[in-house]
């Protein structure tokens, strides 16, 4: 495969501009060419005017256009400039789809979706580009997720070079798009996908629980108006009209499956919600970053690194705008190196998408680059000489501004460090590790407000007060961390299981899911567990236990159930000891 590169210059016929393009795919090496248009001109008329001569020049039908925010050409951006890429593929299957009146009816677009690029034989990867920030993707995405995994999945959003400007579509021959997707499907055996994105922007202060959220509508933040985090932190006023031009910078990271999904603000309401690039959801952990160039740097080196073992024969960059109003002058930096591998177009974008290879989630992104490198055959054995970004530009201020964002990098995780020893010391029992009494009743009650089958262990030690007088109270606490060491072996594979020291001898195993039959079944298990134990100093200890399981009825007053599992816990020890009761309600 090949890719060449052409800035189409008004006023100059597009045939000849072309030229070299059309004889290369004329030489009979070539089964597909297929062109991206990047267009940083808002004019609808000359770009699908340009699509019909690009048609008619050139003999393909595979044209897919993009408004862009700024054009990739060899790594360097073009300003308001319209970029055509053309794709040679020697033995590959290209092709374009077509998806119409996406808005409102996402969850059935993301099903036609996914059947078709099922249907296709040998796909390796879809490339996708239409307006999104416009449309209810979180739901869209996840049918779309759903196809074959090994499919590889990528693509941006298109915009204009203005915060909330209205130029957003894709285009073909056919016109602009406003409410349409444009899928390239590449499918070969033969060909060869490598894809990531780079951040850099890295977590400024705690994290905010999203504890209100509609789609990509953020409301409220730990119970509170979104836009606080803003006016709090960074003085960010939100009557202020150009108040998402000054939160721009500062975007929302997100942390979702494991993977971090930057959120960049398009406009902060009066009322204090926020409108973002991308959608999140409730429960979401949330912080304000900020852009790390040192860091930026260490990413994309690393992805640079990992590109240049693949062996591309061409690279597309997709790349937020947030990215190029941070670098401003700089911007090139980043995205140069990757043209000395191979031949690189791009642009910049209003949002990304990349599939996750190893959970098959399709991700919706902003603030990050995509590089996705391809190519037909094996990769041929010459090594690519090592490529890093050129950094020594960042000097005077920009030199400043690096270390004092390092300086706030490092100072925010002493500030994390200490405030997760703080919670630790809060939540948890000093002596054991567990729970102390105040957070396993809180999660007890927490649990006891949803719809599902929680049980509730209540044990005791027996005799223990008899260890502490006759072995002295540093044994009393070494047994007390040995029944710790048991419990935890005992509840491993129960992964929503929670253990708490209730007060000195007792504790609290809560088992949500667990049914009555069950959690008789763990009792036993842990009473023998302990029965058959050797304990150091002491040699042989009993439990005793009461057991509850609350199906469903929340009508219960919480008293009566810590009464109820107390009391069985009662009748056990006057039973003997060494026994377990169920509670009676």
């Amino acid at each position: 495969m090949k890719q060449m590169l052409v800035e189409l210059k008004q006023g100059v016929p597009v045939v000849d501009q072309m030229a070299d393009i059309i004889r290369e795919n004329q030489t009979g090496k070539y089964r597909n060419l297929l062109l991206h248009v990047f267009s940083g001109i808002p004019d609808e008329q000359r770009v699908v005017a340009i699509c019909r001569e690009l048609e008619a020049c050139c003999g393909t039908k595979l044209i897919v256009g993009s408004m862009s925010a700024g054009e990739i050409k060899d790594g360097h951006m073009i300003e308001r400039g319209i970029l055509v890429s053309a794709l040679l593929f020697e033995d590959s299957d290209v092709g374009i789809l077509r998806f119409d009146d996406v808005k409102g009816n996402e969850v059935a677009t993301g099903i036609r979706i996914r059947e078709a690029l099922d249907a296709i034989p040998d796909l390796q990867c879809a490339e996708m580009l239409f307006p999104g920030t416009e449309m209810d993707t979180e739901h869209m995405y996840a049918e779309i997720s759903g196809c074959r995994r090994g499919i590889h999945i990528f693509g941006g959003y298109p915009g204009g070079h203005k915060l909330n400007s209205p130029e957003h579509f894709v285009f073909d021959a056919s016109g602009a798009l406003y409410n349409s997707m444009l899928i390239v499907t590449y499918a070969g055996r033969n060909l060869h996908f490598d894809m990531d994105k780079s951040i850099g922007w890295v977590p400024l202060g705690m994290p905010f629980k999203v504890t209100k959220a509609e789609g990509k509508h953020l409301i409220e933040l730990d119970g509170r108006p979104a836009a606080e985090v803003y006016e709090k932190f960074l003085q960010i006023d939100r009557k202020e009209h150009d108040n998402a031009e000054e939160a721009f910078e500062f975007p929302l990271m997100a942390r979702q499956n494991g993977e971090d999904r930057l959120r960049s603000v398009v406009h902060i309401e009066e009322d204090g919600s926020f409108w973002l690039h991308g959608f999140v959801t409730e429960g979401m952990d949330i912080n304000l970053t900020y852009g790390d160039p040192s860091n930026i740097v260490e990413k994309v080196n690393k992805r640079l690194d990992a590109l240049r073992r693949f062996k591309p024969q061409a690279v597309l960059l997709y790349s937020c705008v947030v990215r190029k109003t941070f670098w401003e002058d700089f911007v090139d930096m980043e995205m140069a190196p990757f043209a000395q591998m191979c031949c690189t177009a791009g642009f910049h974008t209003w949002g990304e998408i990349l599939r996750n290879d190893r959970t098959g989630e399709l991700g919706e992104n902003n603030i990050t680059m995509l590089s996705i490198g391809m190519r037909e055959g094996e990769a041929p054995e010459a090594e690519l000489p090592e490529i890093r970004v050129d950094d020594t530009v960042l000097q005077g201020q920009a030199s400043v501004l690096r270390r004092l964002t390092r300086l706030v990098y490092t100072t925010m995780s002493e500030l994390q460090r200490a405030h997760n020893r703080l919670t630790i010391m809060a939540e948890r029992d000093a002596l054991t590790g567990l729970y102390n009494r105040g957070k396993i009743e809180q999660l007890i009650n927490d649990a006891l407000e949803g719809p599902g089958t929680v049980s509730l262990v209540m044990l005791d030690l027996d005799f223990f007060k008899k260890i502490n007088d006759n072995h002295g109270h540093d044994v009393g606490d070494l047994t007390l961390q040995e029944i710790t060491g048991i419990m935890n072996t005992e509840v491993h594979g129960y992964n929503t299981a929670r253990i708490g020291r209730w007060g000195g001898e007792e504790f609290f195993i809560m088992l949500p899911g667990v049914d009555e039959a069950k959690v008789m079944t763990f009792a036993e298990h842990l009473r023998r567990a302990v029965d058959c134990h050797i304990f150091p100093h002491i040699g042989h200890l009993t439990i005793s236990q009461g057991v509850i399981t609350v199906n469903g009825n929340r009508d219960l007053d919480r008293k009566a159930i810590y009464k109820a599992v107390d009391d069985a816990l009662y009748r056990s020890k006057e039973g003997g000891r060494n026994t377990i009761r169920k509670a009676v309600l």
